[in-house]
C-alpha cells in the first residue's frame, strides 16, 4: 500500500522524481598554461596567468592552487554569491607571497549553488612553473647529444615535429561609440586554439580614417563624426593570423563647465549618451588634473569634481581638454564673435569712399555739358575752347595758303615792271 502511494506520487508530481542538477562551469580558460615568475620584462615570457571561469548560476566559488602532492599553495580567489566572477591572475607565488618551487600545479575550482546547495569540483586545469624560462636542471637536455651522435655527428632524433599554423582569436572592444576629438582606446588580447595568451603576436590597427597603428593596446582620435570600421588584425612568427572588425560610431561631445567655485569644478553633460571622460584632463592655473580610467559621465547630468580630489588653484577660470591636448570647453565660455566684428579693419590711409568722393579735373556736370554742346552745336569754337577742346584749323592760317599768296603777288610784280 505504502509503495502504490509512492508511485502514484511520483507519477503525478514527475519534478520530484528527479534530483537537480550541480552547477556547471560554464566558462574556464587559462591564459598561459607554463609561467616564468622570475623571469625579466625584457626576455619576452609570460611571468603571470589568467584563470576565467563563470558559472551556470549564482554559487559560493573558490579558486585554489595546490602542488603535486596536494598541498595547498595559494588561495586565489573565495566568494559567497557569483556567477561571472572577475578574471583572476596567479603570479607564482604562495600565501606567504613568496615564489613558488618549479613543477606542475593545479588549479582547484569548487562551487556550491546558493539555491540547491549543491556541489561542483574542478581539478582538470593545471599550470607549470619555471625559472626564467631555462630547462629544468634535473631533466637531461634534448638538445644534447648523445655519446654515439657526439662520436658520428649523427643526430640521433627522429624527424623534426609538424607544428600545425595556430588558430588565433582576438578578443578586443565591440561597437560602440565615442567622442570626436578625444584618444579612445583600443585594446586588444589574442590567445590560440589551445587557450594559450600570444604575447608574441603583432596586433595592427586600421581605424578607417586613414590611420593604422601598432600594438596591442593603442589610442586613436577620431576629429569628424561619422561611423568607421575599425579593422584590428594579429599575426605571430609561427604564421597565425586574424582579423577582427568592429564598427565605431564618433560623436560630438556635447559637454560643457557648468561652474568654477572653492568646492571644484561642475561639468555638465548635455548630449544624450553617456561620455567617456578616461584621460580627459582639467586645467586651472597653470596646472592639470587627469581624470582616471573608466570615468564615465551620465546623459543630461552634472558632476562636481571637488577641489579636495583635483587639487586646482581656484581662479574663476578653467578648461577641459581632451586626452591629446585640445580644449573640449573652457569657463567662462567664449562669446560669440558679433557679425561687425569680421568686417576688415579701417586703417590711417584715406578709406574707400573718400577716393571716390574726390572731384575729378573735369566735373562730371562740365562733362555732360560738353558732350551735350559737342552734339547739338558744335560750331562756336569759343564754346568748345571753354570745355577744353582743340579749334577747328582754317585754310587762311595754313603756310601753303600764304606761299601761294606771295608767288602770285611776285608775278603781278613781274607783270607790272614789264
Amino acid at each position: 500500500m505504502r509503495v502504490a502511494g509512492l508511485l502514484a506520487l511520483a507519477i503525478l508530481t514527475p519534478s520530484l522524481v528527479y534530483a537537480a542538477e550541480p552547477p556547471i562551469l560554464a566558462t574556464y580558460t587559462i591564459s598561459q598554461s607554463v609561467i616564468y615568475p622570475t623571469a625579466t620584462a625584457e626576455s619576452g615570457l609570460a611571468t603571470t596567468t589568467v584563470i576565467d571561469i563563470a558559472f551556470s548560476e549564482p554559487v559560493k566559488a573558490s579558486i585554489k592552487i595546490l602542488s603535486a602532492d596536494g598541498t595547498l599553495m595559494k588561495s586565489l580567489y573565495t566568494s559567497s554569491s557569483v556567477t561571472n566572477p572577475a578574471p583572476k591572475t596567479w603570479d607564482g607565488t604562495n600565501n606567504a607571497d613568496t615564489f613558488v618551487v618549479d613543477g606542475t600545479y593545479t588549479v582547484l575550482i569548487s562551487a556550491t549553488s546558493t539555491a540547491t546547495s549543491l556541489s561542483m569540483i574542478d581539478s582538470s586545469g593545471t599550470i607549470t612553473v619555471a625559472s626564467s624560462g631555462g630547462p629544468d636542471p634535473s631533466e637531461p637536455d634534448p638538445s644534447a647529444p648523445s655519446d654515439a651522435t657526439a662520436a658520428t655527428g649523427a643526430s640521433s632524433s627522429g624527424p623534426a615535429e609538424y607544428l600545425p599554423i595556430p588558430v588565433l582569436r582576438i578578443l578586443t572592444s565591440s561597437s560602440r561609440t565615442v567622442s570626436s576629438g578625444a584618444d579612445t582606446a583600443f585594446t586588444s588580447a589574442v590567445y590560440d586554439s589551445r587557450g594559450n595568451r600570444r604575447d608574441d603576436a603583432v596586433v595592427t590597427w586600421s581605424f578607417g580614417d586613414g590611420m593604422r597603428r601598432t600594438g596591442a593596446n593603442v589610442l586613436h582620435p577620431y576629429h569628424d563624426p561619422g561611423e568607421y570600421i575599425v579593422i584590428v588584425r594579429a599575426t605571430t612568427p609561427d604564421g597565425g593570423d586574424a582579423v577582427v572588425e568592429t564598427i565605431v560610431t564618433v560623436k560630438d561631445a556635447s559637454i560643457k563647465i557648468a561652474a568654477v567655485s572653492s568646492r571644484g569644478i561642475t561639468l555638465a553633460n548635455d548630449s544624450s549618451r553617456t561620455l567617456d571622460l578616461s584621460w580627459w584632463r582639467l586645467s586651472a592655473g597653470g596646472q592639470e588634473f587627469k581624470i582616471p580610467a573608466d570615468t564615465q559621465m551620465l546623459p543630461g547630468r552634472t558632476v562636481l569634481f571637488p577641489s579636495q580630489v583635483i587639487e586646482l588653484p581656484v581662479t574663476g577660470s578653467a578648461s577641459l581638454l581632451y586626452p591629446s591636448g585640445e580644449v573640449a570647453a573652457a569657463y567662462p565660455a567664449v562669446a560669440a564673435v558679433p557679425q561687425s566684428a569680421l568686417k576688415q579693419p579701417s586703417f590711417n590711409g584715406a578709406s574707400y569712399e573718400k577716393v571716390q568722393a574726390v572731384e575729378p579735373i573735369i566735373s562730371t556736370q562740365t562733362n555732360i555739358r560738353a558732350y551735350e554742346e559737342a552734339v547739338d552745336a558744335p560750331t562756336a569754337a569759343t564754346e568748345l575752347a571753354a570745355v577744353g577742346a582743340v579749334p577747328a584749323p582754317s585754310i587762311f592760317r595754313s603756310p601753303w595758303f600764304l606761299s601761294f599768296l606771295g608767288v602770285v603777288a611776285l608775278a603781278g610784280s613781274a607783270f607790272i615792271f614789264l
